[in-house]
C-alpha cells in the first residue's frame, strides 16, 4: 500500500515540476508556486527511496523555489 502512494505521489510531483516549467515559459507567477509543490513530492518520494542526491536536489531546488517567488514578485 505505501508503495503505491510513494510511487504515486512521485508521478504527482513529476506532473507537478512538469506544468510548472510551461507557467514560467508562458510567465505566470505561479509557476514558482507549481514547482515548490512538484519539488515537495518529489523530496518526499526521494527519501522513502533513500535516494540521498536526489534529495539533495530536490531541497536546494526548494530554496530556488522560494528564492524565484521573492525575486519575481519584487520584480512586479
Amino acid at each position: 500500500m505505501i508503495e503505491t502512494l510513494m510511487s504515486t505521489l512521485g508521478w504527482i510531483g513529476t506532473g507537478l515540476v512538469l506544468v510548472g516549467y510551461y507557467l514560467n515559459a508562458n510567465k505566470y507567477v505561479s509557476s514558482w508556486i507549481t514547482w515548490f509543490s512538484g519539488n515537495t513530492c518529489i523530496l518526499i518520494y526521494s527519501c522513502y527511496l533513500g535516494a540521498w542526491p536526489m534529495v539533495v536536489l530536490n531541497a536546494f531546488l526548494l530554496c530556488m523555489n522560494v528564492y524565484g517567488y521573492v525575486k519575481w514578485l519584487g520584480d512586479e
